[in-house]
């Protein structure tokens, strides 16, 4: 794996295929490969430099984000007229927002720094609680029958 192939030993695979030779004729000069510069450029077959690569990086970005824009350009020309109808075809009628929303609640406890207590001893929050444990149910571990039992 990490040794220099033997001349006029021909590779192979552990298999035994044969691999097509890597040497270059000859006749291709170095300038013709990209000069001397590229083979360190990039080594390990076609690598870029990591300068190489955060500009290409940072272009492709670019690209996504423009193309992302023109899809945007290009829905709100062609398609943004459905967002005023509901699945039927019906009209939607705009959500009237409030003028005037408190920034405290009138039905819930603030706490010092204004976030909401705990209120799980509620009707509520007793509902909830035995929701959770009986759509969890089948997750929990469960104590084999005594035929399943370990002897």
């Amino acid at each position: 794996m990490g040794t220099r192939p033997t001349p006029g030993l021909q590779r192979t695979t552990s298999a035994g295929y044969r691999l097509p030779t890597t040497r270059r004729p000859a006749s291709v000069s170095t300038a013709a490969r990209g000069g001397p510069a590229a083979g360190r450029g990039l080594a390990g077959g076609g690598q870029a430099p990591r300068e190489a690569q955060g500009v290409q990086q940072d272009q492709l970005w670019r690209e996504l984000v423009e193309a992302e824009g023109r899809g945007r350009r290009r829905w709100a020309e062609n398609w943004s007229f459905l967002k005023d109808y509901d699945p039927m075809g019906n009209k939607k009628e705009p959500e009237k927002l409030p003028d005037y929303v408190p920034l405290f609640a009138d039905t819930l406890p603030n706490s010092t720094n204004q976030v909401v207590g705990s209120r799980v001893d509620t009707p509520l929050g007793r509902t909830l609680i035995r929701m959770d444990f009986s759509f969890t149910e089948g997750v929990r571990k469960k104590k084999l029958e005594d035929e399943l039992q370990p002897a």
